[in-house]
């Protein structure tokens, strides 16, 4: 019995994790490579939420000019015309570096979505057609991310606020011999990421992946959801617009996110539809500042929700 009472050698107890006992009273060990994973997975996390909130500044800036668009004020912007924006204020400098760090993290963390399937879409033809578009939403952050290193180095490419990552290989591919075919195709993954935001919009498919109660769901689902909902419209009317550049126009044409908010503000009550798009994308940017805060991030085997009290 003495033995029993005998303390451990250090490199044992440094081997424990502090853990409520079991119910026969013995600490469950964990290993120390163990420990040190979701301590590392507890950091990234911040940086993930980091890049929600930089998705949110952007397109709040997207928002708010294609509001004043839409009162006569200014014209649309795309994504990056909204960085250029930023860019001009005061600190526009740093705030864009911030920004294009967010956007680099949210690249990464897509891409950790799309290959290591942290959503559990699963590998059948729904599930891979998911990490499918979560994969393009990578490329398209990281570009995204590319641009605001262009724009703070002064680097050829980062000069005009026209063009987006969208427009950018709509335009590569319209510029090839066999591309045109291949590009026609392609519009209709905007259209398909459109329709999966109109669904997950309408059915509040989001919702799982939120770490909040019912009231705070209550409060935030009409933000959400109408978000979801007026991006998803953008995304279908740039498919729309670049399948009709494909086969009218040149290349220079493809269309980016200021053609559709264009197009938009032409139909009839064309004024009033891009005001409530416009509205819809601040939205959006209010969906993107809720997952920042709530979103349930799961590294690997490991679940990082927000710590504070819901």
């Amino acid at each position: 019995m003495k033995a029993a009472s005998r303390s451990r050698p250090l490199e044992d107890q440094d081997a424990l994790l502090s853990e409520p006992a079991s119910p026969c009273g013995v600490v469950e060990a964990k290993p120390r490579g163990a420990i040190i994973a979701a301590e590392i997975s507890q950091q990234l996390k911040w940086g993930t939420r980091g890049g929600y909130a930089a998705r949110g500044v952007v397109y709040l800036v997207v928002g708010i000019l294609a509001v004043l668009a839409a009162v006569g004020s200014t014209q649309a912007e795309n994504t990056r015309g909204a960085l250029l924006e930023i860019l001009t204020q005061p600190l526009g400098d740093v705030l864009l570096a911030v920004v294009g760090i967010g956007l680099a993290a949210f690249g990464l963390w897509r891409f950790a979505q799309s290959i290591g399937d942290l959503d559990d879409h699963g590998s059948d033809a729904k599930g891979l057609l998911l990490r499918f578009f979560l994969f393009c939403s990578g490329v398209i952050h990281m570009g995204l991310a590319a641009f605001v290193v262009s724009l703070l180095f002064a680097i050829g490419g980062g000069g005009g606020g026209s063009g987006d990552p969208t427009s950018g290989w709509l335009t590569w591919l319209f510029g090839q011999a066999w591309g045109r075919w291949v590009a026609l195709g392609l519009c209709l993954v905007p259209v398909g990421i459109g329709l999966a935001h109109l669904y997950k919009g309408w059915s509040a498919g989001y919702e799982k992946y939120l770490d909040l109660d019912r009231d705070k769901m209550k409060m935030v689902r009409p933000v959400c959801s109408l978000g979801l909902i007026a991006r998803g419209v953008i995304f279908i009317v740039i498919g729309v617009l670049a399948f009709y550049a494909g086969g009218i126009y040149d290349a220079s044409s493809a269309p980016g996110l200021e053609d559709a908010l264009s197009y938009i503000q032409g139909l009839p009550f064309g004024t009033l539809l891009l005001l409530l798009v416009a509205l819809g994308l601040v939205a959006f940017a209010g969906y993107c500042f809720v997952e920042a805060a709530y979103r349930r991030i799961r590294m690997g085997s490991v679940t990082i929700s927000d710590p504070t009290p819901q």
